[in-house]
């Protein structure tokens, strides 16, 4: 276990720390796809196992996350934000992890990520060094903004086009209206938990 975190959190830093001087942030364009540009059979399939990343969350933070194999539609793994224990153990990344310890030789040029929150940088970095072909999300980075989630202000496909080896395709606001409530009743509850906990404390 403690090898294939080590694996992916050694090349997600990598790719958060190290950027060569020749590579900007803007010097490729990843295909980005709204769901609402998908055909109904596509839109259907990807909702399906979208749901299933949510169905996948615990009473945390409504972050989670599920590996597909594109040939076969198995669900390889799932994944939730693990913060409590340590607070770069989010859903994507605790799905890759999952995945690298239950199937060490899996090929991740089959798989697709789903995942209920955009992947943030560090998250998005894991995967393109995975060579993940295929990322899908629900709620969007600037949505958790909005809401008022800290976010780190780079967008999934800014990081990936940063990577002049990587040619993956992204799907946006796979059933966003639900992950969206999810966000925001998750934040105001815990907004009016952490004012009680000050309120007690004082």
């Amino acid at each position: 276990m403690i090898c294939g975190r080590r694996h992916v959190l050694t090349a997600s830093l990598a790719a958060l720390f190290f950027r060569p001087k020749h590579v900007s942030a803007s010097s490729r364009e990843i295909k980005v796809i709204s769901a609402d540009d998908l055909t109904t059979e596509a839109r259907a399939s990807h909702e399906r196992y979208m749901q299933m990343a949510i169905d996948a969350l615990g009473g945390g933070a409504p972050f989670g996350a599920v590996i597909v194999d594109q040939e076969s539609g198995e669900v390889m793994c799932h994944g939730v934000n693990r913060g409590s224990v340590n607070r770069i153990y989010h859903g994507e990344m605790d799905a890759m992890i999952n995945c690298t310890n239950l199937h060490p030789d899996i090929d991740w040029s089959k798989m697709a990520l789903y995942t209920t929150g955009e992947p943030c940088p560090m998250c998005m970095s894991a995967i393109v060094w995975n060579r993940i072909p295929k990322v899908v999300y629900a709620t969007s980075i600037r949505k958790l903004k909005n809401i008022g989630l800290n976010q780190i202000g780079l967008e999934s496909p800014t990081v990936a086009g940063a990577a002049p080896f990587y040619s993956g395709e992204i799907i946006s606001g796979v059933l966003e209206d639900r992950t969206n409530a999810m966000f925001e009743k998750w934040w105001v509850a815990r907004q009016a938990r952490f004012q009680s906990e000050q309120n007690t404390a004082n």
